[in-house]
């Protein structure tokens, strides 16, 4: 073999090792790229559920303590922009707790799209089912409050229908008994099991 084919059998070698060298970085750069991908997803997903589950921890508190029983002298004061027999009236107390957590209200609600988008809308299932209770407990003050007669009635029908209103505004002192307390729990739980997942799956 002449020098001279030597020389074009060294230039195709040679083109065909850059070729290969070319094809094994962009493999290891796409690997790499998909790996980063993954774990930018699963870090996002992370803090994502974190931030949703202690919102979820925050709202079944609020709701828990709107629900408290006892009522303090404050809790009856005048309130602007609410008619002074409503703000008096013990039964209003439980709407009234919850009228001081609007604004958190309103980011638990704009979080649920965003964990719909990344978790999909039947994990994001709690927070309708969270709201659900909220709207419950303002629609038994607001019957308490407009059929107040009903609370000194003896009629059992009367009696019947004021008891679930009272028991659903306020906490039921029998635990087994709280239907709203075990629906409170209950979507608490159901979060937990959509996020700690993705939690425990980024911390190990």
């Amino acid at each position: 073999m002449t020098w001279e084919a030597i020389g074009e059998v060294i230039k195709v070698v040679g083109a065909a090792a850059t070729a290969a060298a070319a094809w094994f970085a962009a493999v290891t750069a796409l690997k790499g790229l998909e790996k980063w991908r993954s774990e930018t997803l699963g870090k996002r997903k992370a803090e994502l559920a974190s931030n949703v589950l202690a919102a979820v921890y925050e709202f079944a508190e609020v709701l828990r303590s709107a629900r408290e029983p006892w009522v303090l002298p404050h809790e009856t004061a005048k309130r602007e922009g609410i008619a002074d027999e409503v703000a008096s009236d013990a039964n209003f107390v439980p709407e009234r707790r919850l009228m001081e957590h609007q604004e958190f209200f309103g980011r638990f609600r704009s979080l649920k799209h965003e964990f719909a988008a990344v978790f999909g809308k039947e994990a994001a299932q709690p927070f309708d089912d969270l709201w659900r209770i909220r709207i419950d407990i303002n629609h038994a003050v607001d019957s308490m409050l407009t059929n107040k007669e009903m609370g000194k009635s003896r009629a059992p029908d009367d009696i019947k229908e004021w008891r679930d209103w009272y028991y659903t505004a306020f906490r039921n002192p029998d635990e087994d008994k709280d239907a709203v307390a075990k629906r409170i729990n209950a979507q608490v739980v159901a979060m937990e099991a959509a996020c700690r997942p993705a939690i425990e799956a980024r911390s190990s």
